[in-house]
């Protein structure tokens, strides 16, 4: 699905020159963009980080939404979260490029929206469920019409001057990650107030107000035919062929954040039966003060590590140091001989792999222009669905020969990774990273 010569030469994006003045001054543009960027970020970074609290309210409990609504066993609860979770990673594979390519065409501001409300119907959907299947058909649906995530990281990437995205990305992904943790404790409270119908309603409501909120907040961002207006001395961008964006570059860039996606699922899933294995008492508190302690180190991973170490000129080695420290953390945890150090260290994995995303997103970002940013990140959002079927099957694996064999594969595994990610990507280029210089 491609882009034709007609179309290469007669569209261009408003973000890409959204605020020119008349004569074509460069660094007027660049001034207005980085002013609007903060704003437009915080804004972006709530929307993503609210939608994320409203889905962690009640999906941590849905084995026992499934028991409520009719499932006649805890088996047959499992299943149908089986189905329900295995239908939203097909769909959202298959419908991540083309909600993509579309958002290049018609606008990242308008995907992002439409993403939030779909996430608010699916929701619904759940909410007003009789059966285990309907759960099911809504979380199917949700795959194929939401994925706010993507939609927020590629609305960013064209909000803000180039010398900002690592940042503003590690923002939207921050807020994403406080949502994760902070949400099943929110949930929690909500569902022994209002019943887990009443937490799904409530988490229904959240994402349509962020909604509200970001068509109101966030500048315009839309794809549109050129006009005759527009002068001959500042001719729009051309839109690249699909085609011609698989470089190396986005191809590498891809497969490392399925990477980092699928092992942090596979290690997660891991976790509680390892914990088990080292203490049969552990039970359900430890698991959830280790999921609780990973979810902070994440957030500090993202808004605190990645802004000190993840550095414009630095990202390369960023991933090479990041992989080689996560694949030792990884070694210690198999070799973890109680409880409170397999969490300790289990915590560790979570701050390192959490700091690395805004890399891993500021590269797949660099790897295309600005024109075809919603495109890249409709391809990372398959890949991420790709890496949440990967993961719990690798885990099976794990399961079946051997906890710490499998812990002591992955921590050899991210070493190769991030030699092979300094190998094959590139520096993005100085001039599109470094911070603007001021006007004279």
């Amino acid at each position: 699905m491609g882009t034709d010569e007609g179309e290469t030469a007669s569209l261009t994006t408003t973000r890409e020159r959204p605020f020119r003045a008349p004569g074509g001054d460069e660094r007027g543009w660049r001034a207005s963009l980085a002013r609007i960027g903060s704003a437009s970020t915080l804004a972006i970074a709530f929307g993503a980080g609210l939608a994320s609290l409203a889905m962690n309210f009640w999906v941590p409990f849905l084995p026992l939404y499934m028991l409520e609504l009719g499932a006649g066993s805890d088996p047959e609860a499992l299943f149908w979260v089986g189905v329900a979770t295995t239908g939203t990673g097909i769909a959202r594979l298959v419908s991540g490029p083309a909600w993509g390519v579309l958002s290049d065409r018609f606008g990242r501001k308008v995907m992002f929206v439409r993403a939030l409300y779909f996430a608010t119907a699916t929701t619904l959907i759940a909410a007003l469920a009789t059966e285990p299947w309907h759960v099911a058909m809504a979380f199917t649906c949700q795959g194929l019409f939401s994925g706010f995530i993507p939609a927020a990281v590629a609305l960013t990437s064209v909000t803000v001057p180039d010398s900002k995205l690592s940042q503003s990305l590690g923002l939207v992904t921050g807020a994403q990650y406080l949502g994760n943790t902070v949400g099943p404790a929110i949930g929690a409270g909500l569902a022994v107030a209002f019943g887990l119908r009443g937490a799904i309603a409530a988490a229904a409501v959240m994402p349509a107000i962020a909604a509200t909120l970001v068509i109101f907040l966030v500048p315009r961002d839309i794809v549109r035919a050129r006009s005759a207006a527009v002068p001959a001395e500042a001719p729009p961008e051309p839109v690249p062929s699909i085609r011609s964006l698989i470089t190396v570059q986005l191809v590498t860039a891809l497969a490392f954040y399925f990477f980092l996606f699928a092992m942090t699922q596979l290690v997660r899933l891991a976790a509680p039966l390892a914990m088990g294995e080292l203490d049969e008492e552990s039970g359900a508190g430890a698991v959830g003060v280790a999921f609780t302690l990973a979810g902070i180190a994440s957030v500090a991973g993202v808004l605190v590590l990645a802004r000190r170490l993840v550095l414009p000129g630095r990202f390369r080695q960023a991933l090479l140091v990041g992989c080689v420290a996560s694949g030792a953390a990884h070694v210690l945890l198999a070799l973890a001989a109680n409880v409170p150090l397999f969490v300790l260290w289990f915590s560790v994995i979570s701050l390192l792999q959490a700091a690395m995303l805004p890399a891993s997103n500021t590269l797949i970002a660099s790897a295309v222009p600005r024109s075809r940013r919603g495109t890249a990140f409709g391809f990372a959002g398959s890949a991420q669905a790709l890496a949440f079927m990967v993961g719990p099957m690798t885990a099976a694996g794990f399961a079946a020969v051997s906890m710490d064999a499998g812990f002591m594969l992955l921590g050899a595994l991210f070493v190769v990774v991030g030699v092979g990610a300094w190998t094959l990507l590139k520096e993005p280029r100085v001039e599109d990273v470094a911070p603007a210089k001021p006007a004279a």
